[in-house]
């Protein structure tokens, strides 16, 4: 096969490329006419074609909608701060009344264990004094033994020690 150039295909012209050929685009200037958009004097005064039927409830228009919602949520606002409050308080009450609880369960528990402390040391100070009685007594003996040991040299040799030869 002998070498031949690629063939060369004629396409229509694109409108994008070429932009006389594009198509016409509506005028966006007629979707903004005054008559589209209603002037503040019908907000005040609404007429039929201005009044707005859905979430606002039927009859009512955009502002005066807004205020009645507005004064809707205020209410809802109110009653949801007055049931945090009464819930703020039921919770403060409950830990009052769990903190008596506690307080009285510790009394009976202390209680008793006050009075085992108590016993403990009064145990405690009877053997202190039986020590310092018992050394007061025992003084005296102690010191003469220690004193002889001390003094008392014997000249011995030790067991371990070997004489080296």
């Amino acid at each position: 096969m002998p070498n031949t150039p690629p063939r060369m295909i004629d396409l229509p012209p694109h409108p994008i490329l070429n932009p006389s050929m594009s198509p016409s685009l509506p005028d966006i200037s007629l979707l903004l006419t005054p008559a589209r958009i209603p002037s503040p004097s019908k907000w005040e005064n609404p007429a039929p074609a201005t009044t707005v039927v859905g979430s606002f409830g039927p009859g009512l228009c955009c502002p005066q909608a807004v205020i009645l919602g507005t004064a809707r949520g205020r209410g809802k606002a109110r009653r949801l701060k007055q049931a945090k409050e009464e819930a703020q308080m039921e919770v403060e009450q409950y830990r009052r009344e769990r903190e008596q609880e506690f307080q009285s369960k510790q009394q009976a528990a202390m209680g008793s264990q006050g009075n085992l402390s108590a016993e403990v040391e009064q145990a405690t100070r009877r053997q202190v004094q039986g020590m310092q009685s018992s050394q007061q007594r025992n003084r005296e003996r102690v010191l003469a033994q220690l004193l002889g040991m001390v003094c008392d040299v014997r000249p011995q040799v030790h067991p371990n020690y070997r004489i080296a030869a």
